[in-house]
C-alpha cells in the first residue's frame, strides 16, 4: 500500500471516528438499519431511551429484538413504499424485553444510485418531550386577561412551535418587524395571524404606540366606512366626532383581518387612503394626515380574487410588499404535541386540574387528524376533553374527548384512507390493533357521554342493542362503569 493510500485510509478512520463520537454526544436517540432491516447505528441517546445497550442491538434485524409492533419494521416499510422522509410521527412499541417506549420519530431514506439502500431515524423520547415542554411552558406568564398599554397580548416569543415551517414563520416576522413596510399575512382560518401581527408591531419601532385591529368580515359594510374614516358630529342623524381607526393608529399598526372579505367600493375607497396617506372624516371638510403601518390578512389568495375581479389588483400591490405565509396545522404535526401541553397548562390553572400529558393514543389520532380549524380547533379539543375529564386525572385519554368530536375525527380518519398519502402516513400502525383501538376508544367516549346507557349509546352508534353487548364483551368493556355514582 502507498504512503498516500495509507494517509487516506488513516482520514477515513478519523473521520469515522469523528462521526460516531458526533452521533453519540446528540441527544435524540438515531438509529440506522439497511433496507432488511439490520440494525447499522445505535447511539448513545437510544440506548437510554429503550434502556439496552447498542453491543446486544447492532448487526441483529429488527424482528429479532423489537415486537408489537417491530418499530423498525414500520418505519422502514413506510418509507420504502413512499420513497420519502416521514416526519412527525408518533409510535408506541414493545422491546422482547418487555421495555415499553412512546416516542416522537422523524425517519429519512439513504439513496445510493437512486435506490434506498438504508432507513435512518431521530427519535425523541416523548415523556422527556412533555417534562421539558412542562417546564418551558411554566416558565412563561402567558395571562391573557394581562394586555400591554399599546393594545397587544402577544410577541413573536409567544409563538409556539418546533417545526421548520413555523420557526422559519418567526424568523421572517422578526426581519420584517423592524422595516416600514407594509405586510400581509396568509394563513387559513385559525392559524394564529393577528398573533403574528402583534408579534411583528411588538418588535417594531411602532411598538409604543397604539395597535388597532378590526375584522373586516364582521363589520356590515354600512358601518365599515365610518369605521375606517370616522364621523363628525351632524354627518348623520346620532354622529358624534369620532376619530376613524386610521387617526386611532397613529404612529402605531392598523390589522386589517380578513381583508378579502371587503367590497369593491370600500377597496376602492381603502387605496384612496393608502395613495394619500389623508383622511377625511365623514361629513367634515378637513382633511387630516395619517401615518400608521398597515398588516392586512386573509384566508383566500387575493392573487386568484383579483384574476376573478372581486379584488383590485392596484390595492393588492399596495398591501403586498411583503407576504408572510403562515403553515397549516395538518402540515407541521410535530407542532401538535407542543401546543397541546401549552394549553393543558393554561386550562390546567383555569379549571383547576392537574394533568400532564396526552395519551400516546390520543396524540397518535391527533397527528393523523387533518385539524380544518387548524390551531384554534385544537384549543377547542382540549378545552372541551378537560372540561369533561376526572378532576384525578393526569393524562388526557382518546375516550375524554366528547362525542362530536370523536365522530368527527374517526370519521376524517376513514374518509382520508383513499388518499394514498395518507396511507403512507399511517403505515406505522399496525390496521388491525389500529382499528380495535379506534373501536374502543369510540365505544368507551359514546358511553361515557351517554352515562353508560347502552340504549342511547347503540342508538347514536347506528347499531343494535345487542350488537352493543357483543362488542362490549369482546372488547372487555363494562357500561356500568361509566354509569354515575349515587
Amino acid at each position: 500500500m502507498t504512503d498516500n493510500a495509507k494517509k487516506s485510509l488513516e482520514e477515513l478512520r478519523r473521520e469515522n471516528r469523528l462521526l460516531h463520537e458526533i452521533i453519540d454526544a446528540i441527544s435524540e436517540g438515531v438509529y440506522a438499519a439497511d433496507k432488511d432491516g439490520t440494525i447499522l447505528i445505535y447511539n448513545r441517546a437510544f440506548e437510554r431511551i429503550e434502556a439496552t445497550e447498542r453491543q446486544s442491538m447492532l448487526g441483529r434485524k429488527d424482528t429479532e429484538v423489537y415486537s408489537l409492533p417491530p418499530m423498525s419494521n414500520l418505519q422502514r416499510r413506510a418509507v420504502l413504499q413512499s420513497k420519502a422522509p416521514l416526519l412527525g410521527q408518533c409510535m408506541t412499541y414493545q422491546l422482547y424485553t418487555g421495555k415499553k417506549v412512546d416516542i416522537v420519530y422523524n425517519s429519512y431514506p439513504f439513496l445510493e444510485n437512486g435506490e434506498i439502500t438504508a432507513i435512518y431515524s431521530i427519535n425523541r423520547d416523548l415523556p422527556s418531550i412533555n417534562e421539558l415542554l412542562i417546564s418551558v411552558v411554566n416558565s412563561f406568564d402567558r395571562s391573557k386577561s394581562k394586555n400591554r398599554l399599546n393594545g397587544t397580548s402577544f410577541t413573536l416569543d409567544d409563538i409556539i412551535g418546533v417545526s421548520q415551517s413555523i420557526r422559519q414563520s418567526v424568523k421572517q416576522a422578526r426581519k420584517i418587524a423592524p422595516t416600514p413596510s407594509t405586510v400581509m399575512i396568509y394563513g387559513e382560518t385559525g392559524t394564529g395571524k393577528e398573533l403574528f401581527a402583534q408579534g411583528i408591531h411588538n418588535a417594531s419601532s411602532y411598538s409604543a404606540r397604539p395597535f388597532v385591529a378590526v375584522n373586516c368580515a364582521a363589520i356590515p359594510e354600512t358601518l365599515m366606512e365610518s369605521l375606517l374614516l370616522g364621523t363628525v358630529k351632524g354627518a348623520f342623524t346620532g354622529a358624534i366626532d369620532t376619530p376613524g381607526l386610521f387617526e386611532q393608529a397613529e404612529n402605531g399598526t392598523l390589522f386589517l383581518d380578513e381583508i378579502n372579505s371587503l367590497s369593491l367600493p370600500l377597496q376602492a375607497k381603502l387605496l384612496r387612503l393608502l395613495q394619500d396617506k389623508r383622511v377625511r372624516r365623514l361629513g367634515d371638510k378637513k382633511e387630516r394626515k395619517i401615518n400608521c403601518r398597515i398588516i392586512s390578512a386573509t384566508n383566500q389568495s387575493l392573487y386568484e380574487m383579483a384574476s376573478k375581479g372581486s379584488f383590485r389588483e392596484d390595492l393588492l400591490y399596495r398591501l403586498t410588499p411583503v407576504i408572510l405565509h403562515i403553515t397549516p396545522l395538518r402540515e407541521r404535526p410535530e407542532d401538535i404535541p407542543v401546543l397541546a401541553l401549552e394549553f393543558i397548562s393554561r386550562f390546567n390553572k383555569q379549571l383547576n386540574l392537574h394533568i400532564k400529558t396526552l395519551s400516546p393514543e390520543l396524540l397518535e389520532l391527533f397527528s393523523q387528524y387533518n385539524w380544518p380549524g387548524n390551531i384554534r380547533e385544537l384549543e377547542h379539543a382540549i378545552e372541551s376533553a378537560m372540561s369533561i375529564v376526572e378532576n384525578a386525572a393526569s393524562e388526557l385519554m382518546v375516550e375524554d374527548l366528547p362525542s362530536f368530536l370523536l365522530k368527527r375525527m374517526f370519521g376524517n380518519f376513514a374518509s382520508n384512507v383513499n388518499n394514498s398519502t395518507e396511507v403512507e402516513r399511517t403505515a406505522a400502525i399496525q390496521l388491525t390493533e389500529y382499528l380495535r383501538q379506534c373501536e374502543t376508544d369510540l365505544i368507551k367516549g359514546i358511553l361515557k357521554f351517554n352515562n353508560g346507557n347502552v340504549s342511547d349509546s347503540a342508538k347514536q352508534l347506528g347499531i343494535s342493542r345487542q350488537d352493543l353487548h357483543y362488542r362490549l364483551r369482546k372488547l372487555g368493556i363494562k357500561s356500568a362503569t361509566y354509569k354515575p355514582s349515587l
